[in-house]
């Protein structure tokens, strides 16, 4: 289990982070992501990213579950991918109440309440601030046993869920892929 409130100190004390932080004071802390392979088990390792709007790239810690494990410096400096004027939105962690446990038992009620013949076999979690709901959410996605995708945007504050959806992740080629079967 990760509480990013808490948990983001441990990075914030490392000495990569404190060292990269000395020379990308404009860098503001944008999300975190997590594949869950074990549903909020120790063994899962949290990618923390930092913005720096001056030069649009993003730079990416690991923070490992287990505490006992040391935060890394993945990858600095990469270009992204995004439209021209969009805006890569901070993170404010002082609005958060909810930890990736909680918000994987919610979306999974809410997966079984909607569709209960579908069974999340893998968790695709990110905490950020979503431009368009204008708040700081939890935006997980299940893969199910019948390889639909079940994404919910669940409110960090609340735990509300705000949207859900269910597709099938075949439909994702044709979203790519516009025009190809």
């Amino acid at each position: 289990m990760i509480d990013p409130r808490i948990d983001i100190e441990r990075l914030k004390s490392s000495k990569e982070f404190t060292s990269w932080k000395e020379n990308n004071q404009n860098s503001y802390l944008s999300d975190f992501f997590c594949i869950l392979d074990n549903e909020s088990s120790e063994d899962n390792v949290w990618q923390i990213d930092y913005y720096n709007p001056g030069e649009d790239t993003i730079t990416s810690f690991e923070l490992p579950a287990d505490k006992r494990k040391s935060c890394r410096l993945k990858q600095a400096s990469s270009k992204i991918y995004k439209k021209k004027n969009d805006v890569i939105e901070k993170l404010n962690l002082k609005k958060v109440e909810w930890n990736d446990a909680s918000i994987v038992a919610i979306a999974k009620e809410k997966l079984k309440e909607k569709h209960p013949s579908e069974m999340p076999t893998k968790t695709i979690l990110i905490l950020q601030h979503n431009k368009e709901l204008n708040r700081t959410i939890w935006n997980l996605t299940f893969m199910t046993s019948a390889l639909n995708m079940f994404n919910a945007k669940i409110d960090a504050s609340d735990g509300k869920i705000l949207e859900s959806s269910l597709k099938s992740a075949l439909s994702l080629k044709k979203e790519i892929l516009p025009g190809k079967d």
